[in-house]
């Protein structure tokens, strides 16, 4: 009984909220509130990406081959989702880098080729910036950092705002 307490106090006060605790990924956990007859103060865990009261989901793109930006590089040569929020943009001769860790050396990054630019109709390095995202491709390495090669944006999904673009 104590215990049962003691949990209810800790996670009290996320309950009815969205929470992502950094060790989780892929998927998301939400806590909410759970009304029965028997227990009235019970907690339910879901990994739905979508709460009950309409919000918007995060992810319009299944959870099944995401990996965390942290763990790519142990994909090389497989084609995956790599989730992750943009720290830090470059633009260099026209090919845009969009880093998840700053320093940027070593870590997974997202390149747009300047011959791909033209498919996208908005500035990628400034819209994507501090926005989490989803890069689909096939992961490689360059320098010794796994990569992502990104043509076009349907292959970037932003957190709650899928695949509309400016």
């Amino acid at each position: 009984m104590i215990i049962a307490i003691s949990a209810l106090i800790a996670v009290g006060p996320y309950l009815g909220r969205w929470i992502t605790p950094p060790s989780q990924k892929p998927s998301q956990l939400a806590f909410s509130s759970q009304q029965s007859s028997a227990s009235p103060t019970s907690v339910r865990l879901s990994s739905s990406s979508a709460s009950t009261t309409g919000q918007k989901p995060k992810w319009i793109s299944s959870d099944s081959n995401v990996v965390s930006w942290s763990q790519a590089g142990s994909y090389i040569g497989q084609s995956k989702t790599v989730e992750g929020t943009v720290v830090r943009s470059f633009t260099s001769k026209g090919t845009i880098f969009l880093d998840f860790h700053d320093p940027y050396q070593g870590y997974f990054f997202g390149v747009i080729f300047s011959s791909d630019t033209a498919n996208f109709h908005f500035n990628p390095a400034s819209f994507y910036l501090n926005k989490e995202v989803r890069i689909t491709g096939t992961i490689q390495l360059y320098q010794g950092a796994p990569e992502i090669i990104v043509h076009s944006p349907s292959q970037i999904e932003v957190a709650y705002v899928g695949f509309n673009y400016p």
